[in-house]
């Protein structure tokens, strides 16, 4: 089966690093894990092509090879997933779409003229794809309330990237968070018990890396690093090892909740494996706010204090802030802006309220007749 891999792009705006990128003489940020995961979980036998369209645009030699598009996207992208898969179809090509965009809200891209809707994990609905495919069945939806033994997924095929295109490059270790964020998808897509690979096979991807020749920046994209700590500093204490005997070739990035402050082995661990940052939801430093959103991790210990000691364990941290939350009080960007000078926050990233489907919040305002029909 000739399979072309489509990742959509993103709009412009602060997530999309355009003046970043053109500094570094980069593409993108980071290329799409999900998709090479896709490619690695379907048959091996299948041939494979992939397009990031923030890299390039599809040829039409790639139009023309394809037999089977599969597209994969957030929400964020859905302008153009959507336009890709009707351009797909315009061609008389089969589509295929998955992803959290498609798994949260199914019914635009099948709208469109997607052929096959693959929800949820791909460890578990790729294959009942396939199966479908062997069928001879040219339509189907896919999904489980099953969550994977992600021990099982198979290394990503990283070597479908074009590797000098990116800024840094992307691996997972665990899947899922164990709080309970009121805006949250997360734990809406991948559950409360975080997941995780074993050391072993996370290293074997390291390696896969590392003999491709890539040196640099590896953004660990779990949800949230340390949502499992006893299997986390287990990793580390192994990666550490392979850190040392391959020279530091890589340097890594990842997002954790603001309770890393409470474990100062665990951040110099992180530290000895050559982390230099980490992303952190601190959202607002309005206590009101984080009541209300149910981000009871934030309420712990003063959020200052816990900046401080992370930044003091030799960790960058990078910040997300969200400004709508309700009964936000008069002020909030101003006390949001002053706080982020004060606890010395050098990368703030500021994004409105967003109801995202499914989640707590979304049922809540649906309920309270406060959501608009999706577009």
């Amino acid at each position: 089966m000739r399979t072309l891999l489509i990742y959509p792009q993103f709009p412009q705006g602060f997530w999309s690093f355009e003046k970043s990128l053109a500094l570094q003489d980069k593409k993108a940020l980071f290329p799409p894990l999900g998709l090479i995961t896709v490619a690695a979980i379907l048959p091996q036998d299948w041939e494979f092509k992939l397009v990031d369209c923030a890299v390039r645009t599809v040829t039409e030699a790639e139009w023309e090879w394809a037999e089977l598009v599969i597209l994969s996207g957030m929400i964020v992208q859905q302008d153009d997933l959507l336009a890709q898969i009707r351009e797909a179809k315009r061609r008389g090509k089969t589509v295929a779409v998955g992803g959290p965009y498609v798994t949260s809200t199914p019914e635009p891209a099948k709208a469109a003229g997607a052929d096959y809707l693959i929800l949820n994990e791909g460890e578990i609905t790729l294959p009942m794809f396939v199966e479908a495919i062997d069928r001879g069945e040219t339509s189907g939806r896919f999904s489980t309330s099953e969550k994977p033994d992600v021990t099982q997924t198979p290394i990503p095929r990283y070597d479908l990237l074009d590797l000098d295109a990116y800024s840094g490059l992307s691996v997972q270790f665990s899947r899922g968070c164990p709080f309970q964020c009121e805006f949250c998808d997360i734990i809406v897509l991948y559950g409360r018990k975080p997941r995780t690979k074993s050391p072993a096979q996370f290293l074997q991807e390291l390696e896969c890396l590392y003999h491709l020749g890539w040196r640099g920046t590896i953004m660990l994209v779990d949800d949230n690093f340390i949502g499992n700590k006893r299997n986390v500093k287990i990793l580390l204490d192994e990666l550490k090892t392979w850190q040392i005997q391959h020279d530091y070739p890589f340097s890594f990035t990842t997002e954790a909740s603001i309770d890393l402050a409470k474990d100062p082995g665990l951040m110099d661990l992180m530290v000895e494996c050559n982390f230099w940052s980490v992303f952190i939801g601190i959202e607002t430093p309005d206590e009101d706010s984080l009541k209300v959103t149910q981000k009871f991790q934030n309420l712990r210990d003063p959020l200052l204090e816990s900046i401080d000691t992370i930044l003091r364990s030799g960790l960058q941290i990078q910040a997300g802030l969200i400004v709508g939350f309700d009964g936000e009080k008069t002020g909030a960007g101003d006390r949001i802006v002053e706080f982020v000078q004060q606890a010395s926050i050098p990368t703030a990233m500021f994004g409105l309220l967003q109801a995202l489907p499914n989640t707590a919040l979304w049922h809540r305002l649906e309920k309270e007749g406060r959501l608009l029909p999706i577009q």
